[in-house]
């Protein structure tokens, strides 16, 4: 329910103390990952280091405290169904390990009302900072923009401790997302559990059978099967239109990565595809980013 902490997200009421750890037992990163190679082992690990940084400076209580607090969430689901089309999650992003710098200078609320004014659905921010340069700023920023337009806001980033869900909403976020690659069974279903308490949708990441089958042994309602292996950072399309036909048809099936065009959003459509999610094409589509954001959010399928 709405409280105190609404317009500047509640987190950032406490920004700035130091010294503050939380009690044993709350918060234990890493406890339940699994052993992961390349690139992606390399950006969650860093993102451990990154995670206990976070706590010094605000703890765990403060954080959960500000985001039981903090404003009701809206409903990605309820957004997606309520088109007709294929939804555009519009996604911003500073850099990448597969693509370099994006936008260093990227304004995240000049970004999100440009999304939101061409036609996308929900946005997506990435918040990790030594890849993708993001931050939490960027979270809180997107979210008081979007919100006055009801535009759901997704925290993209490689969550693997409660601690990120607890920040994620205290910083406005109405969804997150949970990547089953990096992910042990049990830490999975505490994440989603944590996160679906306090109202918010989760959009589970897959991107073969194998984690399909991992992802369904808690019934989530958003799948994403992102079209990018996270191993070796190739994108192929293909990937989604094999693994479509293999989520339960009541649930939001989300393309994820790879798209470039309208053409691009089309073809995942007739494979399925209730919306897609669409980052590196819009960072690099300089003055043509609001017609090609608006032409994939156009996108009907019949």
């Amino acid at each position: 329910m709405p409280g105190g902490l609404g317009d500047r997200a509640g987190l950032y009421r406490f920004r700035g103390r130091t010294g503050q750890t939380q009690r044993a037992g709350q918060s234990k990163p890493g406890a339940n990952l699994k052993n992961i190679p390349g690139i992606l082992g390399e950006i969650v690990e860093k993102r451990l280091v990154r995670i206990e940084e976070a706590k010094k400076n605000c703890s765990f209580e403060e954080v959960r405290t500000a985001a039981e607090h903090a404003r009701r969430p809206l409903s990605l689901q309820r957004a997606i169904g309520a088109r007709s089309g294929v939804s555009l999650i519009a996604e911003m992003k500073r850099s990448s390990p597969s693509a370099g710098p994006l936008d260093p200078d990227l304004d995240p609320a000049n970004r999100a009302v440009l999304y939101r004014d061409a036609g996308a659905t929900a946005i997506s921010v990435l918040t990790e900072q030594d890849y993708f340069s993001g931050s939490i700023d960027d979270l809180v920023a997107v979210s008081e923009a979007a919100r006055r337009s009801r535009v759901p806001v997704l925290r993209k980033d490689f969550i693997v401790d409660p601690y990120q869900v607890y920040e994620a909403r205290a910083a406005g976020a109405d969804c997150i997302l949970l990547i089953i690659a990096i992910l042990e069974s049990e830490n999975y279903a505490d994440l989603f559990t944590i996160s679906t308490s306090m109202g918010m949708d989760v959009l589970v990441e897959v991107f073969d059978e194998s984690e399909l089958e991992s992802a369904m042994q808690i019934d989530p309602r958003v799948i994403g099967v992102n079209n990018r292996n996270l191993k070796t950072l190739k994108t192929s399309l293909t990937e989604f239109e094999e693994l479509a036909a293999k989520i339960p048809p009541d649930r939001i099936r989300v393309a994820e990565s790879g798209m470039k065009t309208a053409a691009d959003v089309e073809r995942m459509g007739h494979a399925g595809a209730n919306a897609v999610l669409v980052g590196e094409s819009l960072m690099k589509a300089g003055g043509d980013l609001g017609a090609l954001v608006a032409s994939m959010a156009a996108v009907e399928v019949g």
